[in-house]
């Protein structure tokens, strides 16, 4: 078990804040017992804590908690909940700290820039509103990007199966004289064309699916199911331009 820092917090203050977030009230902790709170858990990734030492005494993890009841950027990530009497024992100056919950606290923008003179101030709505930011603009620059590759692989596509009409014409032909109607020919035609613009767009829907997937926690659902949408539509219209021109061009 390697050295590792954690901030403290003692099991009275964490429940007060807890029921004030509407959690469900944990088990009293055991005297050798801790709750370790880390929200950047992932389990591919990181170590799976099952015991901490503090002052030389090992204290078994009754509980992670993969959400954080206080903002990370003024208590870091980590965080031990203690017995309070472990807590009292432990050395070192202990700190104190003010805590506002506040409602819907995404919109209050207002609120956290008022309160942001004092020293050492930080807001899970001021770091909500970074985080929007960036974001999207990340996504911003990446639908752009995935507009500009998607009308060119449309106009690639598109070209290329015209040019292949030229070869086609005659394939057509012969099936009009072996007795095919012109309703079955389009149908083959449909068919032949919409195999060349699967690939392409199930590789879109499954690479947007991954974004979704990636936002899913942010406010950004809507705009990528809005582009989903806009893509699949785009690329219906360059499906049926297609189909049109060549069949026009072959019968």
């Amino acid at each position: 078990m390697g050295e590792r820092e954690y901030g403290v917090i003692d099991e009275s203050t964490f429940r007060d804040v807890a029921t004030d977030l509407g959690w469900d009230t944990p088990e009293t902790l055991a005297s050798d017992q801790v709750y370790l709170i880390d929200p950047f858990y992932d389990e591919r990734f990181s170590e799976n804590v099952t015991a901490v030492e503090l002052d030389g005494v090992t204290h078994e993890v009754a509980s992670r908690y993969e959400e954080t009841p206080l903002n990370v950027m003024t208590f870091g990530g980590l965080l031990l909940v203690t017995p309070d009497d472990v807590f009292t024992a432990l050395p070192g100056e202990a700190l104190a700290y003010q805590a506002v919950s506040v409602a819907d606290y995404k919109e209050q923008t207002a609120l956290s820039e008022s309160l942001s003179i004092e020293a050492n101030f930080s807001s899970a709505t001021a770091l909500y509103s970074e985080a929007m930011a960036v974001h999207g603009a990340l996504l911003f620059v990446g639908s752009f990007l995935g507009l500009v590759f998607l009308v060119a692989t449309g106009s690639i596509i598109y070209f290329k199966t015209m040019t292949e009409a030229e070869e086609d014409r005659a394939k057509y032909a012969v099936l009009r004289k072996v007795g095919i109607s012109k309703r079955d020919v389009k149908r083959t035609i449909r068919q032949q064309i919409a195999v060349v613009f699967l690939a392409p767009f199930s590789l879109g829907i499954v690479h947007a699916s991954v974004a979704l997937v990636a936002f899913s926690r942010m406010d950004f659902t809507v705009p990528v199911l809005v582009w989903m949408g806009v893509y699949s539509a785009i690329y219906a219209l360059y499906y049926v331009l297609t189909v049109r021109r060549f069949t026009k061009q072959v019968i």
